[in-house]
């Protein structure tokens, strides 16, 4: 299944387009809490970004802040 990580900061949405085809929900999770590990690292400017999976079939099946 195909998995979309968009990026919220505040009123500013970054929709991912493309997705990752990934082989479960859990892995997709692991993926989002792995590029909120890498928002962090960019510093004060992203700790506000807030991802939302999104599988192929439109339904939000995880969120997770950088901060």
């Amino acid at each position: 299944m195909r998995y979309f990580f968009h990026i919220c900061d505040g009123p500013k949405v970054f929709p991912d387009e493309v997705g990752e085809r990934l082989s479960s929900p859990e892995e997709a999770i692991d993926q989002a809490k792995f590029l909120a590990a890498e928002l962090r690292k960019a510093g004060e400017f992203c700790r506000s970004s807030v991802i939302f999976v999104v599988d192929e079939n439109g339904h939000r099946i995880f969120e997770c802040r950088a901060s």
